[in-house]
Order: C-alpha cells, then structure tokens, then sequence
C-alpha cells in the first residue's frame, strides 16, 4: 500500500510546512508563508540611563560651582564677558605686601625740647653788662664755658702802624677783653670772630685786623685750658660821628646760640 503523490511546483516538491505545536487552525494552501512577525520596539535604554545620571550630575556641578564662588565673594567676583567667557576679577585690591619697618611703627614720640629753668639761667649769669661787668657765656659744647669780660672802652685808638691808617672820615675804636675759661672743655677759637660792635642808628660792624697802641690783639685766635685767662683788645673802623651803644660776644666764632652784651654808654 503506497502514499499518494505529493504535488510539486515549478521548482520542484514543496516541503510541507510545519505548524506549530498545539495549532489547530487551518492549515495553508501549498506554497503560502505567513507572514514575519513585526520586530520588538527598540528600547534606548543606555540613552535613558545617561540622560538620567548625567543630567543630575551637570546640575550638582553647576550648583557647586556657585556655591563655591558665592563662599570667596570677599577676594573675587565672577564676571562674564565676551571673551574670554570666564574671566575672574578680584573685587579688592591685594594688601600690600611690602615688608613693614617695624622701627618706623614702634619709634617713640619725639621728646620735647627741656627748657632750661630758672636756676639753671641765674647759673650762668645775666646775658647783659656794663664796662666792667662779665658775663659767663656757654658754646655749643656742652663743658665749654667762658667769663668774659669787658675792661674798657678805647675811643678812638691810634693806629700802630704809620702806613695802616682808617679810611678818611673813619676812625679806630677798640675794646678791652678779657677770656677766663669757666667750663671743661677747652676754648680754641678766634675771639674777633664773635665781636660786634653796635651804634645808636643800629648799624653794626664787624672786627678788623688792625693793631692799635693801646693794647695787644689777640692775634687772630686764642687757645684757653680750664681755669686759664687771655686778655687783649678788640679794633673796630667806624664813622667819626658814629655813637656807640653796644658790644655783643659770642663763642664758637659767633654761632653759639647765647650771647653776651653789654651797654657802652
């Protein structure tokens, strides 16, 4: 007992197709295929978890970022600009950072200047005098004292020399002088530096290098050791009819800061 024939298509015998298991519907003609079923959706799941942790992400940085800038606001400020997109300005300037002279900052006040007192004045004697009177005269060493004093007053003086005469209309006086040094230190200068002589119009003259008859000059500079005296005279060219009135001393050729005077007349 034999099969029947199956029946062939153009291309030879059609294989029968097989149905699932359990199907029971009808069976398809020969040579019919049914049709693919339609492909699963494609699910981007990757993109979701990337968009899902990086999105958060970005704005916990940003979040960051500001809190971070809005904490350092008293040294810098976030300014944004074209270009460049970022750029930070600080909001104060820098301290300096020079070092500090702390000599400068710790220097004590300047002390005021201590006045002599009343004692320490009549110490020193009067500042003014008459013909005869002396005066204890301090210089700008503080152990250099000199007594000096005023003998006498020449008026006029002749000329020790013939051919050394006072200009016409002019005449020679000369004054007397006596140094005694008061102090420690020793006197070495020229006493005629710190000689004026003064008239009744306040007109002033300065000493001269003449020699006169009456006395013996200094001769230009002196040099006096504690508790020594030099005694010489002092010559002046004045007018004829000038009228003195004062003589005014002073040590360290004339710029110590006290001088003496005395009335003449």
């Amino acid at each position: 007992m034999g099969y029947p024939s199956q029946p062939q298509g153009p291309y030879g015998q059609n294989q029968p197709q097989q149905q699932p298991y359990g199907y029971s519907g009808p069976q398809p003609g020969y040579g019919y295929q049914p049709p693919a079923p339609p492909p699963p959706p494609r699910r981007n799941i990757g993109l979701i978890i990337l968009l899902a942790v990086g999105i958060p992400l970005l704005l916990m940085g940003g979040c960051a970022a500001i809190v971070l800038v809005a904490a350092d606001t008293g040294r810098e400020a976030v300014v944004t600009t074209a270009d460049p997109p970022n750029a930070v300005l600080p909001s104060k300037l820098p301290e300096s950072s020079a070092p500090v002279d702390k000599a400068v900052e710790t220097q004590p006040a300047e002390q005021p200047v201590e006045q002599p007192t009343e004692q320490q004045q009549a110490d020193q004697g009067p500042s003014t005098a008459t013909i005869g009177g002396s005066i204890t005269l301090a210089g700008r060493d503080p152990g250099l004292q000199v007594a000096v004093t005023v003998v006498k007053l020449i008026n006029p003086a002749t000329p020790a020399e013939d051919f050394l005469k006072p200009k016409s209309g002019n005449k020679f006086v000369a004054l007397e002088v006596t140094l005694q040094n008061a102090g420690q230190a020793v006197y070495s200068d020229s006493p005629t530096n710190g000689a004026t002589l003064i008239d009744g119009q306040g007109q002033q003259y300065r000493s001269t290098v003449y020699r006169v008859r009456e006395g013996q000059s200094f001769g230009g500079s002196a040099t006096i050791n504690t508790g020594d005296i030099r005694r010489g005279v002092i010559v002046f060219e004045v007018p004829e009819a000038a009228k003195l009135t004062k003589f005014q001393f002073a040590l360290d050729s004339g710029f110590a800061e006290q001088k003496g005077e005395w009335t003449l007349n």
